[in-house]
C-alpha cells in the first residue's frame, strides 16, 4: 500500500491531467447530448435581459457602443475570449500546483463543480448570447473577426446556449481569488482582484453573456 502511494506521488501531476481531461472530454460528452433549442433560448435571453431593466443593470448595449468606437480593442477582447481566458486559466493552476498542492486541490475540485453544475443549468435553461438573441448587441467575433462559434445555422464549437451563468466569469472569479490568496507578490495579488472584472468586461462587449 505504501508503494502504491509514493508510486501516486511521484505520478501526481499526471495524474492531474488525466483529471482534467476526463473532465474536458465529460463536458464534451454533455454538451453534443444537448440539442439547442433556439427558439426557447432566445426567449430565455430576452426574460434575462427584461429582469436587467427592471434591476436597472442593462448595460451590455452601451458598454458595447462604447467599445466598439475602437475596433482593433474589440478585436483583442474577441482573441482574449477565445483563447487568452483558457490559457491563463491553466496557468493559473500550473502556478498553484506548484505554490500549495492543498490549496490546488481545493480550486480544483470547486472548478468541476461549478462546471458541472453549470452544465446542468444550460440544460435546464438554455440562453442564447446576447449577440444572437436579436436584443441590439452586435456578433463581434463574425463581424470583426470573421469567426462563428455557434449560431442557429452553424455546427457550434462549443454549448452555444450557455449565456446563463457564464462560465468565463466564475472561471474568472476563482482565478482572481486564488490570486489575491495564494500570491506574494502585491502586484499579482492586484492583478487577481481585477482579473475577473476585465473578464466580465470582455464578455459584455462581445456579447457573449450576460
Amino acid at each position: 500500500m505504501e508503494r502504491l502511494r509514493r508510486l501516486a506521488r511521484r505520478h501526481d501531476a499526471a495524474l492531474q491531467v488525466a483529471i482534467v481531461l476526463a473532465a474536458v472530454e465529460s463536458y464534451e460528452l454533455a454538451r453534443r447530448a444537448m440539442r439547442p433549442d433556439w427558439p426557447v433560448a432566445i426567449r430565455h435571453a430576452r426574460d434575462v435581459l427584461s429582469l436587467e431593466r427592471v434591476a436597472h443593470v442593462a448595460w451590455e448595449l452601451h458598454v458595447q457602443d462604447a467599445f466598439l468606437r475602437v475596433p482593433a480593442l474589440v478585436r483583442a477582447l474577441n482573441v482574449f475570449y477565445l483563447t487568452g481566458h483558457f490559457v491563463l486559466t491553466a496557468v493559473f493552476f500550473v502556478w498553484l500546483y506548484r505554490r500549495s498542492r492543498p490549496a490546488f486541490g481545493l480550486f480544483r475540485n470547486a472548478f468541476l463543480v461549478a462546471t458541472a453544475i453549470a452544465v446542468v443549468v444550460h440544460w435546464r435553461f438554455p440562453t442564447a448570447p446576447p449577440r444572437l438573441a436579436g436584443v441590439g448587441l452586435e456578433d463581434t467575433l463574425e463581424r470583426l473577426s470573421h469567426v462563428n462559434i455557434g449560431s442557429p445555422t452553424t455546427e457550434a464549437l462549443t454549448n452555444p446556449v450557455a449565456a446563463v451563468p457564464s462560465l468565463h466569469a466564475g472561471w474568472a472569479l476563482g482565478v482572481g481569488v486564488g490570486l489575491v490568496l495564494y500570491a506574494r507578490p502585491l502586484a499579482w495579488r492586484v492583478a487577481g482582484a481585477l482579473y475577473p472584472a476585465l473578464v466580465v468586461l470582455t464578455i459584455v462587449v462581445t456579447g457573449n453573456h450576460f
